[in-house]
């Protein structure tokens, strides 16, 4: 496992935004993981873990100490249709390999570009579910996430993978290059027809950053965004929401720096 120096970090996230990391390694297994985090404890390294590179804005300075790529993969099924996932696996090919396995439960994620460690970090929510209500068991060291378990059931492979097709389907329609939705909803309300509706924001542009025209909950980047773009975007929509209708929206994704 190579420590690299100065690596950029926009090729590694959806959005495309992201400086330099000081010090960068990919973790392959667990034991690679472990060894990382070891690493930067004994240099008194600050550690982020970065799995698929969603809901996250990086700073156009990059990040201080150890970045590591998450990409540890196993999917270990256990007795009792529970199944034991590395944390940098893939959720949508988890998803489908268990599917494949006649186990079911998972579908609500479908097309989330998530990883499984990312998902347990963040409270994931699916359609109509949450990520915590099938997780039993998760281990860590040095509170970075190694493994997690979930409880399954035995289901109907064919209904399980439409379920899927549908999900995916409906969001097809979603802006690519984006981290994904910016901001939460607010109780009974769309932060997506909040920005569009009644702030009027959607297509504002700053740089090479837009509020998406196909759906204002999104941010895209145009091609060469910057961070700083970004961020300029969001504290305009805030402080609209907050002027104009006393309304806190509050980010959902993580901004970093």
């Amino acid at each position: 496992m190579d420590i690299i120096q100065n690596q950029i970090l926009a090729p590694f996230t959806t959005f495309k935004i992201g400086g330099p990391a000081e010090h960068f390694c990919e973790a392959k297994t667990i034991s690679d993981l472990k060894l990382a985090v070891k690493l930067a404890k004994i240099n008194h390294w600050p550690v982020t873990i970065l799995g698929k590179g969603s809901n996250i804005l990086i700073p156009d300075k990059g990040l201080k100490g150890l970045v590591i790529k998450n990409s540890t993969a196993k999917i270990r099924l256990l007795p009792h249709q529970r199944v034991e996932l590395d944390s940098g696996v893939f959720l949508p090919k988890a998803i489908m390999h268990l599917i494949n396995h006649g186990l079911t439960g998972l579908e609500a994620f479908a097309g989330i570009p998530a990883t499984v460690g990312g998902a347990t970090a963040v409270a994931m929510h699916g359609v109509g579910h949450l990520w915590s209500e099938f997780v039993i068991k998760t281990t860590k060291y040095q509170g970075v996430i190694l493994t997690v378990t979930v409880q399954l059931k035995p289901g109907d492979s064919e209904a399980a993978r439409r379920l899927v097709k549908t999900i995916q389907l409906k969001k097809a329609h979603q802006p690519q290059q984006s981290s994904g939705c910016i901001f939460k909803n607010p109780p009974g309300q769309s932060s997506g027809a909040i920005i569009d509706q009644q702030l009027h924001l959607k297509g504002r542009q700053l740089g090479q950053a837009q509020i998406s025209r196909r759906h204002a909950n999104f941010i895209v980047n145009l091609g060469g965004a910057k961070s700083a773009d970004v961020r300029q975007l969001i504290k305009l929509i805030q402080t609209q929401a907050k002027t104009k209708l006393n309304l806190n929206l509050e980010p959902e994704i993580i901004i970093y720096g």
